[in-house]
Formats: C-alpha cells, sequence, structure tokens
C-alpha cells in the first residue's frame, strides 16, 4: 500500500496507488468516510499533502477534536505463508483543523498536549505489527478454522480480515468506526497489534516466533496486576512458534501467559518488592477465575498452568490461593514449579524435572500440522505460563517447552518432510536462543520498561556472572521506571485502550512533583557538609571515622524514613483512572 493523503480544508483524501476513482474520503465536518473521487473540488483548499503513506490507525477524538493517525513507513519482519508481517513506524498525528487547539481553554490545551504525547509514545515504540493481507490477530489453526467456516456459510464468506479479527488483539479496533458503515472501507482498515514478531531461515525451512499482546487489562509491571471481573489477566500474551517447511506446509504450536487469575494488587510504594493486597470475597475471585478458564478452554482446549512463583513469602499466599481453586476445575492441569528455589544457584538444568512432568500433555495437546493446504491434525490443549511478573522466568520455561514441541514434531511427522537434525547443531541453537532472547526482551520492555532477566540463559543455554550483572542493571532501571515512570506509561496504555473512557473531557496526567525529593537529598548532603565543616576529618583519628560514618549513615537511614512516609506524594501513580476501581466494582 503506498497512499498519498492530500489534506484540505473539508477532509483528508487518501489515494491508494493512484486510484483517484477509489479514495478513501474523510469528512472533517461530519467525521464519515466514504469512497469516491479523489481529487479536490473548486471550492476545496489544499493545506498539506504527504506522499508514501503506509496505513491509517483511524480517527480519535480529543479536547479540541478529532486527529487522524496515519504512519509513514514500516519494516518487513516476517512471511508466513507467502503473506508478508510489518512493524509500524514513523507515526503522526494529524489535527482536523488546524486551528483547532487554540479554540479550546490553555488547561485544555495543556492536557490535550498530555494525551498527544501518550499516545505518540505508545505508538512510536515499535512494538506494533500489522500485515496488508495477513489475519495477524488470529494463529493459523483459528485461521484455518474460520476459513473452514466461511467455505460452508455464505454469510460469511469473503468477508474482510477486520471483520474477522480477534478483538483480544485487535488494538486500534475503537478509532476505525467510521470506516466500517459502508462497502469498500473496510479494505482501508489495517488491524495492528502489539506483540514481537521475528523470522530467521533454519535449513530448508522458516522459523518464525509471533507473540500477540492482550490490549485487555494492558499496562505496567506494578499498576497492572492479576484479574478483573470479565476474566482478562494482566500481560496476557498469546505466543506462536511456526516452522514453514514449503508452500502451504507447515506447523504451529501455541501457548500463553498471564499474569495469575485473582484479584489481587501489587501497586508501587518505593519498596524493591510491593506488598501484596487481596480484593473481594471468594465468590468475586472465583467467578472471575471461571470466566478466564472458559475463555481458554473455548479457545485453546485442555489448560496446563504452569505456576513458577515462590513458595515462601507473598508469593506462597498467591499461590496457595491460586492452587486451592484451579486444581478441582475441570481440564486443567495444574503444576507448581518453584523456579527460584529448584534452580539455585543457577542450576537451571534441573529444569528437567519441569519438563518431565509435562511430557505427557505436550504429547496429548499436540501441534498444529497442515501438508499441501491440507489439515492433518490440530493442537488440542495449551500451557499457560505464569510466574509473579510472566516475563523472566516464564520465557526461560516457555522457550523450553516450544523446544520439547519440535522434538515431538520431528519424531512423528517432519521426519519425512526435513532432515532429522534440522532442530538440532549450532545453526539451530543459534536461531532459535537469540529469537526466543529477542522474544523476552521485547514482551518484558512493554510491561516493565526494560529486557528480560535471566536472558542469557535463553540466549546461551547457560547461566554466567555477566548475565547475573546484566540483570542487577535491569533491576535498578526496572526499580526506578516502576516508582518514578509507569504512571504517564499506565495512563498511555489505558488511554489508548480503553473503551470508555471520554478524551473529550479534560484529563490531565500530573506527575508527581519531585519536590518531596528534593528536600530528602538536601537534607543528607546538607548533614554531610555540616559533618565535613564541624566534625574531624574521617582520617584524623578514630572518633573522626566514627562520627562521620554515623553521621552519614543516619543522614541516608533518616532519608529513607522520609521517602517511605511520603512515598504517596514521590511514586509516579496514574492519574486518568483509579488504580483500584477493577477490584471494587
Amino acid at each position: 500500500m503506498d497512499i498519498e493523503l492530500i489534506n484540505t480544508n473539508e477532509r483528508f483524501i487518501l489515494i491508494n496507488n493512484g486510484n483517484k476513482e477509489k479514495s478513501l474520503n474523510i469528512d472533517k465536518h461530519s467525521v464519515r468516510a466514504s469512497i469516491g473521487n479523489g481529487n479536490p473540488k473548486d471550492n476545496e483548499k489544499t493545506l498539506a499533502t504527504i506522499e508514501n503513506v503506509k496505513g491509517i490507525i483511524g480517527c480519535i477524538q480529543l479536547v479540541s477534536g478529532y486527529y487522524l493517525m496515519i504512519f509513514k513507513s514500516h519494516n518487513q519482519v516476517a512471511t508466513v505463508t507467502g503473506k508478508k508481517i510489518y512493524q509500524m513506524k514513523d507515526v503522526e498525528l494529524i489535527p482536523f483543523f488546524p486551528n483547532q487547539q487554540s479554540l479550546v481553554s490553555i488547561p485544555d490545551q495543556d492536557s490535550e498536549e498530555q494525551h498527544l504525547s501518550m499516545i505518540k509514545w505508545l505508538l512510536s515504540s515499535e512494538n506494533f505489527y500489522f500485515s496488508y493481507d495477513y489475519d495477524f490477530t488470529h494463529t493459523l489453526q483459528r485461521q484455518y478454522t474460520i476459513n473452514n467456516n466461511n467455505n460452508s456459510s455464505s454469510t460469511t464468506k469473503g468477508s474482510s480480515i477486520s471483520e474477522r479479527c480477534d478483538s483480544r488483539f485487535f488494538w486500534n479496533e475503537k478509532y476505525v468506526s467510521i470506516l466500517s458503515k459502508e462497502h469498500g472501507l473496510n479494505d482501508w482498515i489495517l488491524p495492528i497489534t502489539m506483540g514481537f514478531v521475528e523470522s530467521k531461515k533454519l535449513g530448508n525451512c522458516q522459523f518464525t516466533l509471533i507473540s500477540r499482546r492482550n490490549l485487555n487489562r494492558s499496562g505496567t509491571r506494578y499498576n497492572v496486576r492479576g484479574i478483573d471481573k470479565k476474566g482478562n489477566v494482566a500481560n496476557n500474551v498469546e505466543t506462536e512458534q511456526i516452522i514453514e517447511i514449503k508452500e502451504n506446509t507447515f506447523t504451529s504450536f501455541v501457548q500463553v501467559r498471564g499474569s495469575i487469575p485473582l484479584l489481587w494488587s501489587q501497586f508501587p510504594t518505593l519498596k524493591y518488592k510491593p506488598a501484596v493486597t487481596f480484593y473481594g470475597n471468594e465468590k468475586e475471585n472465583s467467578n472471575a477465575l471461571e470466566q478466564h478458564f472458559n475463555q481458554l478452554h473455548k479457545t485453546y482446549g485442555p489448560t496446563t498452568v504452569v505456576n513458577l512463583i515462590d513458595r515462601k513469602g507473598a508469593e506462597l499466599k498467591l499461590g496457595e490461593a491460586y492452587e486451592e481453586r484451579v486444581k478441582s476445575m475441570k481440564d486443567v492441569h495444574y503444576v507448581w514449579f518453584d523456579f527460584h528455589s529448584i534452580c539455585k544457584g543457577m542450576r537451571y538444568d534441573k529444569l528437567s524435572i519441569l519438563m518431565d512432568q509435562l511430557e505427557d500433555d505436550l504429547k496429548q495437546y499436540g501441534f498444529f500440522y497442515v501438508k499441501d493446504g491440507k489439515i492433518i491434525q490440530e493442537q488440542k490443549g495449551v500451557f499457560r505460563t505464569n510466574c509473579i511478573d510472566n516475563l523472566d522466568r516464564t520465557n526461560v520455561v516457555q522457550s523450553l517447552i516450544t523446544r520439547h514441541s519440535l522434538q515431538n514434531q520431528m519424531q512423528t511427522v517432519l521426519n519425512e518432510q526435513i532432515p532429522s537434525t534440522t532442530f538440532q547443531g549450532d545453526q539451530f541453537e543459534h536461531v532459535f536462543k537469540n529469537i526466543w532472547a529477542d522474544h523476552g526482551d521485547a514482551i518484558s520492555t512493554q510491561y516493565s520498561g526494560t529486557g528480560a532477566l535471566k536472558n542469557d540463559f535463553t540466549r546461551t543455554g547457560k547461566r554466567n556472572f555477566q548475565g547475573v550483572l546484566r540483570d542487577g542493571e535491569n533491576s535498578v532501571k526496572r526499580y526506578y521506571l516502576n516508582n518514578f515512570k509507569d504512571g504517564f506509561r499506565q495512563d498511555s496504555y489505558f488511554l489508548f485502550t480503553n473503551p470508555t473512557i471520554d478524551l473529550t473531557t479534560s484529563k490531565q496526567h500530573e506527575s508527581k512533583p519531585p519536590s518531596p525529593l528534593i528536600w530528602i537529598f538536601s537534607f543528607v548532603f546538607a548533614a554531610i557538609f555540616l559533618a565535613n565543616l564541624y566534625l574531624p576529618a574521617v582520617t584524623s583519628s578514630i572518633g573522626g571515622f566514627i562520627s562521620q560514618t554515623t553521621v552519614l549513615v543516619g543522614s541516608i537511614f533518616f532519608a529513607l524514613k522520609l521517602a517511605m512516609k511520603y512515598q504517596a506524594s514521590i511514586v509516579d501513580k496514574p492519574t486518568l483512572f483509579k488504580l483500584d476501581s477493577i477490584y471494587k466494582n
């Protein structure tokens, strides 16, 4: 798609590949779209022309009016079943009218600038993917099921990609509503999905890894945990590993991750590990959990729960509450593997204990296999993996599960299609480990703000000291982002994905002022300065050393106590909604 965008005083005219007779026209006054002639009228004034636009994200209404969201560049990242998948880049928001912001009050202008910065931050993250002709929101197995249903039903045959999208992964669905009311408009809709895509050549095969992030209950690490009362969980990601042997011959293996499906939170409080808070009564938790697993069973079939959290501290209480409710559920196999305890001392070889527990389910669930365009077998269940964040431990285990699935695929069906050594040797290890490590970093960055921990094991197959140092660095970065930046990031997710938020009213994100921290650090520096001025020098005597050390340690201790006391004024929290509102309503 190569679009010329003509911005006039009356409408946006979008001409695809020079076809002016079937251009898209968006009327700026009625906010309605139609297909028609792409030539500006005599009484229209052309304000600007943008060439080589690659796609439309949609139209969003803010305080001053509407904005058209477009992207002007893309990067091809994969080809699946002959169809190209792209990464969205170079996003721009164009106001319907050049002077519309000047027509609202100064506070509303400030609010709108905040909203615009949030939307631009999210859409410019280079975590969004799309395809012009591939239904990126569905796994290959769901695509084949939909196509088979279409072939047997005259009412759905020929439906566009946007009409059959999985709404969980259709991130711009609410912004393209003006493009779905007239014949021909659906062709202009490009569903975008936050996630991850990477593809590499592996011998005679193409190895592709795709992840799709559920927009429901999306957000940041400590601001969004657990489940809501509709069964949506935080950090919910569907991951599909595809092996393409030749045209119309491939395998697909799908698994999911998501926060522990109970009503709980862990809001940031300056502590390294904030306290876990539980919400709701037994009935409310059970209803939410049941809805979640009903959705899993409907979409994927029987579910194996792989719980990787600790059997101690706050994680123990979460694990016990989860285990109590889920173990008796039908079509659920629950496995609690205390990753940190069993693999302590970098003994990641002990993960084989877990894989032995999952072996029977791996064989029973199988994988999706299509040969020469015909379905040979379907995947009949799914692994749902979680740790406390559903990031680091989860990525390690998910990569092992897919590795074992590949072995099963080779032993059962692929040995007739490709050499038996395809999933062995240096080339395979390099491709497999690096794609999964890249995947771990991307999914982690979207939720926590940094790359994944323990990723040295995923990338090299070994735990090493350099990886431990990198984990320490990322942990410090996470602490800073989670406490001082994630309010803005959380509001950005909420603003873009929440279907009920009214952006025409002034709702400004106000980052917490740094004044409490300034006073606290000023106190520490003042204490150190006075100590150096009036007390004996550290090197002058033992008494001087003790005096200076006492002042320094005491000042830091007092500063930390003050910071904890005023943490509500220091931590950057979302302002567009109350964090605990989903647990109480």
